[in-house]
């Protein structure tokens, strides 16, 4: 049996059907009800490609597993801050903040080591650290992609995420090179997202710090990834 219309309003859940279920997909309000943000913020989301997700007969559906687990639990830093943290979790002290700055990151620090949910504390505090983008291309162009000067590959495909992503890559790029690495790879918000693009102004270092590979991890909201960002988050401080 096929789904229900998707001109009806209520947009229940949709499955693609095709001899089996291959993913149960929502729409816009769901998807709003679910993050706490309004229909017309998860439009400008999904046509940002921050949010990934497909157009059917004119509206946006989105697979439920490509929806946050958890909500943000404290206000997100200023990118300032943000970075200031990400260079504290990396072993380095920041030079570009005032002392008393200094020691609300290292409280902060230790209760990202005291928390259960460290992850869901990093998704919250951090996400204002660089634009996020969920974009598609073709699968023979990923290596070329990785190996690409103007790109930082992070989380899922820096190694110390000792995590196999052969269909995926992650990266930071810089905003004055984000319209021609696009160009150049025809990358796409249609399709299936394979590359999170995260944007920034600041200038890239040649390794990620291990910090925002923890931050990136994180931001994937999934247990795996959660599981190996914690880890990873402990190991470097222990070590600094």
């Amino acid at each position: 049996m096929w789904p229900r219309s998707l001109d009806q309003r209520d947009e229940e859940h949709f499955s693609s059907v095709f001899g089996r279920v291959v993913c149960v997909e929502v729409g816009v309000h769901e998807v709003a009800e679910r993050m706490g943000i309004s229909d017309r913020r998860v439009r400008a989301l999904l046509a940002a490609g921050q949010l990934a997700g497909r157009q059917v007969a004119g509206r946006w559906l989105v697979e439920e597993a490509d929806l946050p687990r958890s909500q943000a639990i404290d206000r997100p830093r200023s990118p300032r801050m943000a970075w200031a943290l990400l260079g504290l979790l990396s072993g380095d002290e920041p030079d570009d903040v005032a002392p008393s700055e200094r020691v609300r990151l290292r409280q902060k620090r230790q209760q990202l080591l005291d928390d259960a949910d460290a992850p869901r504390l990093l998704r919250s505090w951090l996400r204002r650290r660089a634009e996020r983008r969920q974009l598609s291309i073709a699968a023979r162009d990923l290596d070329e992609l990785r190996s690409d000067a103007r790109v930082l590959l992070s989380g899922i495909s820096d190694p110390r995420s000792e995590l196999s992503a052969a269909g995926e890559v992650e990266l930071y790029v810089a905003r004055s090179e984000l319209e021609a690495l696009v160009r150049d790879y025809l990358l796409s918000a249609l399709g299936r997202p394979n590359v999170i693009v995260h944007v920034t102004d600041r200038t890239l270092p040649v390794v990620a710090p291990v910090g925002l590979v923890v931050a990136d991890l994180a931001d994937l909201d999934r247990p795996r990834e959660d599981k190996r960002a914690v880890e990873l988050l402990h190991a470097s401080v222990d070590s600094s």
